[in-house]
């Protein structure tokens, strides 16, 4: 309005706030919404109603408006302007909530976090981004979020500071719909409650928080799943030690913690191992090498890393593999692959790993 009549801005806002809440009286008597017709209606003859004329009811709205702000002729065209924004909010504010709960997934792998999600307005996907990049930097953030009109104002928006700062634990992964929350990730046990303890503090006492799921043994199926493909594909004839030896460290021989029970979901992998073994060569030689992570004592570790190369052992020569063709070494903590710092880390260290004898 201002570059259009070359007024002052200042003018032209003093000029707004005065008409502002004038139009939406109007349109709006007795302090009550109107109906959309009734609306479109009132605007209408607002907008056409030719000036007062009479002299006994004084000068126009117009003119004595005009006399307060020291305007000029574009009163009547402002306040038409004016009124379409006017009418343009009331829409806004009475569009569709949406039936559609916004959805946020965070998921901090060391430091470098990864969203993805469905959000109102390209607003709220601002905010959360911008929430992302203040507590990791902008290097560290990456994703996309899909913008649908019909997905409900995010109640959580305010909140996006404490949220964004509730998934610093590297390895937490955090899924939130609507009010409903689940967590997961390589977290370990007392970061786990400690980050349910500061999302019941976001999200009220009475909040409900489902897991995600475990990752340790989401990760081995996966693994498990890529060796058995690879075991199979070897085929009956023509097996070397060295590739017979390489599709099994694709394996993840799942134990629970602090013991050398094989779990059942890796005793799939086991046996297609041990009959991909059968056809070896004559004289072929494994040898099954038990690693864990450092927690717990250095000799504690190296015990229970034996115990569990040997529980493997004794499963393969149970499937049909010649005990004379394997060999078990305990290394402990000796030989990480990862780092001992994070659960995921940790996670790759406690291993078995095949190594073929020369």
């Amino acid at each position: 309005m201002a570059s259009s009549t070359g007024l002052a801005r200042a003018s032209v806002s003093s000029l707004a706030a005065f008409l502002l809440p004038r139009v939406i009286g109007l349109l709006t008597p007795n302090g009550a919404m109107p109906s959309s017709s009734a609306l479109l209606s009132q605007v209408t003859r607002y907008i056409d109603a030719p000036a007062v004329s009479s002299r006994a009811a004084g000068p126009p709205m117009e003119q004595r408006i005009e006399q307060r702000s020291g305007g000029a002729g574009w009163l009547p065209w402002a306040a038409a302007v004016v009124g379409l924004l006017a009418l343009i909010a009331w829409f806004a504010m009475r569009a569709p909530a949406g039936t559609i709960d916004p959805q946020l997934t965070l998921n901090n792998r060391d430091g470098k976090v990864t969203y993805s999600g469905v959000v109102r307005d390209e607003a709220t996907k601002a905010a959360i981004v911008s929430s992302l990049e203040t507590a990791f930097g902008a290097g560290n953030v990456s994703g996309d979020l899909r913008i649908d009109r019909n997905v409900r104002h995010a109640a959580w928006l305010p909140r996006l500071g404490d949220l964004s700062a509730a998934v610093k634990a590297p390895g937490a992964m955090l899924a939130v719909n609507g009010n409903a929350i689940k967590l997961g990730g390589w977290v370990s046990a007392a970061d786990r409650q400690a980050l349910t303890d500061r999302l019941r503090g976001i999200f009220g006492a009475g909040t409900t928080i489902a897991s995600l799921g475990d990752p340790a043994l989401e990760a081995a199926r996966d693994a498990n799943d890529k060796a058995l493909s690879a075991l199979r594909a070897i085929g009956t004839s023509g097996v070397t030690p060295d590739a017979l030896v390489n599709a099994m460290n694709l394996a993840v021989i799942n134990f629970a913690t602090g013991s050398a029970e094989i779990t059942p979901d890796s005793q799939d992998v086991i046996r297609t191992s041990a009959e991909a073994m059968k056809r070896a060569p004559a004289g072929s030689r494994v040898e099954i090498g038990g690693h864990t992570d450092n927690t717990g004592t250095p000799a504690g570790n190296l015990t229970l890393s034996q115990a569990r190369a040997d529980a493997v052992k004794n499963a393969l020569v149970t499937a049909g593999v010649s005990s004379e063709m394997l060999t078990t070494k305990g290394f402990g903590d000796t030989q990480p692959r990862a780092t001992n710092d994070t659960e995921y880390g940790r996670f790759q260290n406690r291993r078995i790993e095949y190594t073929v004898v020369r």
